[in-house]
């Protein structure tokens, strides 16, 4: 089991962090190769995405799967103050969702043997992203983040995890 890749979107659908634990598929348009295990991250124009296509396309195709589904299962569902989408598993990978109140998600693609993601995204966002972005007075939050405690606290969690290798 292992942890691919998590999307931060701000609350204009904007993809404000992207890190990934993988190696990337190679194309024919994108030598670049890593061992798997390392981290690719961006946010940048022209950054190469986990599929290998630009990462700006690449996060409008994700945030569109989690816009649409979470409309369908919060339509299907009939009770009221249900939590409705947290996450849809394929054969190739799982996908975790957690949206904060102010409008952040969290989107975190596993292995689909994986077991719920959630309290980890709950906890990237009350103990990496509030502290060490949205406290942070020099970090612009209409922006991509920057910052590199953040990165780096963001790591040390991820490979603490159970799932990840």
């Amino acid at each position: 089991m292992t942890i691919y890749n998590l999307y931060i979107f701000d609350r204009h659908c904007k993809c404000v962090s992207f890190t990934s634990w993988t190696k990337p598929r190679t194309t024919a348009t994108s030598p670049e190769s890593s061992s798997p295990g390392d981290v690719t991250q961006g946010t940048a124009k022209g950054a190469i995405g986990a599929t290998g296509m630009s990462l700006e396309e690449e996060a409008k195709l994700v945030y569109g799967v989690v816009f649409s589904l979470r409309n369908l299962v919060s339509k299907l569902n009939a009770k009221p103050g249900s939590e409705g989408f947290i996450s849809y598993r394929t054969n190739a990978y799982k996908l975790h969702y957690f949206e904060t109140p102010t409008g952040l998600k969290f989107v975190m693609n596993t292995d689909p043997h994986m077991d719920s993601m959630r309290d980890a995204l709950r906890m990237m966002y009350s103990h990496i992203y509030v502290e060490y972005v949205t406290k942070n007075p020099l970090q612009r939050l209409d922006g991509p983040i920057e910052n590199e405690l953040f990165r780096n606290n963001l790591q040390k969690f991820v490979r603490s995890l159970p799932g990840f290798e």
